[in-house]
């Protein structure tokens, strides 16, 4: 039996995986065992490559119906939104963003922003025939069929972080399962354990500091530990 994986070079421009199945599966059960936040949920994690192409899915719990199946695709589209909104640290730009630093700027009327990004998510819908297709057992599994193809998708909430080596980003990392706070906490926690987060990380989640949420990520239940917050 082969892998969709064999289509990585084909579709994402030559980029391999940054991580394997094993990696990412260890990395996401230790990072979910670990973390308090959140309402305890278990959770999907998807990475791509940096041509946005899927090439790991797993999850955390003991089989595909403990963690909430809607959080497969929400989870390629966060890896796909942190992938394709980072750069190179020290290149001219951002650098890293987190999707849980992109909620102030999408949200109407917020004149608290310097950067309105309202719509965004209409940029890079999600293809859902790719998302949608395959057999439910092969969920999460190496032979998961969103390996191999470009999900797409936009999601402007905590759970998505770039993937980097050294000051070169080489993919994205989406988790989803649970409240936006602990996907972000969780996901933190798993890029630290794959030795992929940059040295000095400037994309952590931006708590709110005012009453309408304008100015920052809005805080979730159970969050006082969120990890990779400021």
């Amino acid at each position: 039996m082969t892998s969709n994986a064999q289509a990585w070079d084909d579709r994402g421009g030559g980029f391999s995986c940054p991580v394997t199945y094993d990696k990412l599966k260890s990395a996401l059960v230790k990072a979910d065992n670990d973390d308090t936040t959140g309402f305890n949920n278990h959770f999907w994690g998807v990475v791509v490559n940096r041509g946005g192409v899927v090439c790991a899915v797993a999850f955390s719990g003991a089989n595909t119906g403990s963690q909430w199946l809607s959080s497969r695709q929400i989870a390629a589209a966060k890896a796909f939104t942190a992938n394709g909104l980072s750069l190179d640290i020290g290149s001219a730009g951002t650098s890293a963003l987190s999707t849980a630093q992109l909620y102030r700027f999408v949200q109407p009327g917020n004149a608290n922003v310097f950067n309105p990004l309202l719509g965004l998510e209409g940029g890079n819908v999600l293809n859902s025939e790719l998302a949608y297709r395959g057999d439910y057992s092969s969920f999460g599994t190496p032979y998961d069929p969103m390996v191999g193809q470009r999900i797409g998708g936009t999601i402007t909430f905590g759970g998505g972080l770039a993937l980097y080596s050294g000051k070169t980003v080489v993919g994205g990392l989406g988790l989803s399962g649970d409240t936006a706070c602990a996907d972000h906490s969780v996901a933190w926690r798993a890029r630290a354990l794959l030795l992929l987060q940059q040295a000095t990380p400037g994309d952590q989640l931006p708590f709110a500091k005012n009453a309408d949420n304008t100015d920052g990520h809005p805080h979730c239940p159970n969050d006082a530990n969120t990890q990779g917050a400021n």
